[in-house]
């Protein structure tokens, strides 16, 4: 099952596979919505976990709240990737200023494609149906008690449509088994990236 998330604040569209629930940063009301569609979703409606519905709720609310003060306009949460099957993930979304290194003018004959490959020289560069997508992976590791797990980090910088900022996506993928093919599906999911033609949020 996939799903078409459009972000009319931020003039885009974005397929997301298996569910997916997004949070609207600049939707107060929204927002509690989803949230309380989030926790129902994954808590349940048990009496008996009432205390952990209050938890659940206060820990995205102060998620939200710290990612709309980075600048964030949409998060969205993984929930399953197949019908049953679990996928803790999620994706920040936010418009972001060109770096210092390609920061100002461009320079004379120089484009767009050049200009991202100027602002990211460390980074992979991705010809995606997107537009040319800067890349940067890593993988960290979560330690609970004995247990240990990968946690992959992925950020993405997308030239926007008007040149002069780039849409960024942070990519947050705990309890990850295989680096490679997460970052595969993330490659997949930011090539779907349509634009809408609609106002782009200010970064």
């Amino acid at each position: 099952m996939t799903q078409q998330m459009k972000f009319a604040e931020a003039g885009m569209a974005i397929v997301l596979p298996g569910a997916w629930s997004t949070l609207p940063l600049d939707d107060p009301e929204g927002l509690e919505r989803q949230i309380a569609s989030v926790v129902k979703r994954r808590v349940g409606r048990d009496d008996r976990l009432a205390r952990v519905r209050r938890d659940a709720k206060e820990q995205l609310r102060s998620m939200a709240t710290a990612a709309a003060a980075a600048g964030a306009f949409r998060v969205a949460l993984a929930l399953e990737i197949l019908p049953g099957v679990p996928f803790p993930a999620a994706m920040v979304f936010d418009y972001a200023t060109w770096p210092p290194l390609a920061a100002g003018a461009v320079a004379d004959g120089e484009t767009g494609d050049d200009r991202l490959r100027r602002a990211f020289p460390q980074h992979e560069i991705l010809p995606l149906a997107s537009g040319l997508t800067a890349r940067q992976a890593f993988t960290a590791t979560l330690k609970a008690g004995t247990e240990t797990a990968g946690d992959v980090k992925i950020q993405y910088w997308i030239i926007a449509p008007d040149a002069e900022r780039l849409l960024h996506v942070t990519v947050d993928a705990p309890t990850a088994g295989d680096a490679e093919l997460y970052t595969e599906l993330f490659d997949a999911i930011i090539d779907s990236i349509r634009w809408t033609g609609a106002e782009v949020a200010a970064p």
